[in-house]
């Protein structure tokens, strides 16, 4: 038997998507902070897109430097996924370093990336989309890495901790176990 879902909710339906560390940077100043909300929008040229509230720290910075990093944690960041989650980066001079999380230099643009993730994405903003009480920024992936024990064309999924950490709404994650392959 189906149950109705709250509106409020409803996102969460879609959302069990891989959760990602948003790098950002703007003159002094660095953030990160976990996002849910992200697609891949385009594959030629590859963009992707990410939903900020117009009121998060990480939307000025983007908003002003108009580029971003993806950074995509896996299973063992878990802690340090959540623990960003509940502050903002106007009240910490540096969240990376709160977290206990280690910062690594881009090839491409400002934001810093996170060591400790097994892939990152480095984006140039070429639009930005008001949407309700979120801005979707449309990055263009400029130059990414992945860890190749974790991820060949697709996630390997062989070992928990390189999986990639998947957000199922409030303090609930999950990972992948296995793939599969369908026969057609």
């Amino acid at each position: 038997m189906k149950v109705d879902v709250p509106w409020e909710q409803v996102h969460r339906l879609l959302g069990a998507g891989p959760v990602v560390l948003l790098t950002s940077h703007h003159r002094d100043r660095d953030n990160v902070m976990p996002a849910a909300w992200v697609t891949p929008l385009s594959k030629d040229p590859p963009l992707l897109g990410v939903a900020i509230h117009r009121q998060a720290f990480t939307h000025e910075l983007i908003w002003r430097s108009e580029q971003f990093a993806i950074n995509v944690p896996g299973r063992p960041l878990m802690e340090a996924v959540a623990k960003l989650g509940t502050i903002s980066g106007r009240d910490v001079e540096d969240k990376l370093t709160w977290a206990s999380l280690t910062s690594e230099e881009p090839s491409q643009i400002d934001a810093p990336l996170v060591r400790e993730c097994l892939a990152w994405i480095e984006c140039h903003v070429v639009n930005a989309v008001e949407v309700g009480d979120h801005t979707l920024f449309v990055g263009q992936a400029v130059a990414a890495k992945a860890e190749q024990e974790a991820f060949d064309e697709t996630w390997l999924l062989k070992e928990e901790e390189l999986r990639p950490l998947h957000h199922l709404g409030g303090k609930n994650y999950g990972v992948i176990e296995d793939v599969l392959s369908a026969n057609s």
